[in-house]
């Protein structure tokens, strides 16, 4: 029995003040609009998530203790009317999971015909080699106070305490800090024009890795707000490459089928 919306999936995402923000929560969102399944969303606070995903027997996705357990989860109702629903976590595995389920040509495919593995090792160089260069202008933003809910905060502060001790002293447009995070992602870009047409990793096709990337840029324009200058930086890189991607990912958030 596929997913429907009297009975959607269920999207697991971070709370927040501002509504949807994750990096990761976000691509397993763009994949499910996509793929037009109906959906779902049950935000969850830091503290909580824990406890929530031992509560459902969810295994651990993260080696270290204070993010054992990480969201996006997703539970996508069972086939057995009286039965448990399929739960999945992590964006790749979800995304994986939902084209082995609900297939093409009914549904889009999120990996095209043989591009799995190198959606993998693409969309991991580019959050961890690239994405992730900006991480610690963000993660400052997220820890605002006002952005993450109280409880939230709290537990995001008390574990990433020595993650922020050593975050470069001055992470602001101009630095040596943006410099570098611009040659990576000018890297990236550079690699991603060998397809000479199209704003996507494979050119014209959207696909998984475009969602990654989608992910970063969403976060970036939503945790900083107001004039967006960081977001307003990346856009202005390679003549507008990656404002390109991102009218392509904002029309998609908008083609939402989720559930409200």
């Amino acid at each position: 029995m596929a997913a429907t919306k009297e009975n959607p999936i269920i999207l697991y995402d971070i709370l927040s003040e501002h509504g949807t923000w994750s990096p990761n929560t976000y691509k397993a969102r763009l994949t499910l609009n996509y793929k037009q399944l109906p959906y779902r969303v049950e935000y969850v606070s830091y503290p909580d998530i824990a406890p929530k995903l031992k509560e459902l027997g969810v295994r651990t996705t993260n080696p270290a203790p204070f993010i054992a357990y990480t969201l996006p989860m997703i539970a996508d109702p069972s086939t057995n009317p009286n039965g448990k629903p399929t739960y999945v976590v992590e964006s790749f595995d979800i995304a994986v999971y939902l084209d082995k389920t609900y297939p093409a040509p009914k549904y889009p495919a999120v990996f095209p015909l043989g591009t799995r593995a190198i959606q993998k090792i693409t969309s991991d160089l580019f959050m961890n080699g690239v994405g992730y260069v900006i991480l610690p202008a963000l993660a400052l933003l997220t820890a605002r106070p006002g952005f993450l809910d109280e409880r939230g905060r709290e537990y995001f502060l008390k574990t990433r305490e020595e993650y922020f001790k050593r975050i470069p002293a001055d992470t602001s447009i101009g630095s040596k800090f943006w410099g570098d995070a611009h040659e990576k992602w000018s890297w990236f870009g550079e690699m991603l024009d060998l397809n000479e047409e199209g704003p996507f990793v494979t050119g014209k096709q959207i696909s998984f890795t475009d969602f990654a990337i989608g992910g970063v840029i969403s976060w970036a324009r939503r945790v900083e707000g107001g004039d967006m200058r960081i977001w307003k930086a990346i856009s202005e890189w390679q003549g507008g490459r990656w404002a390109r991607l991102w009218d392509e990912i904002e029309k998609l958030e908008k083609d939402s089928t989720e559930v409200i």
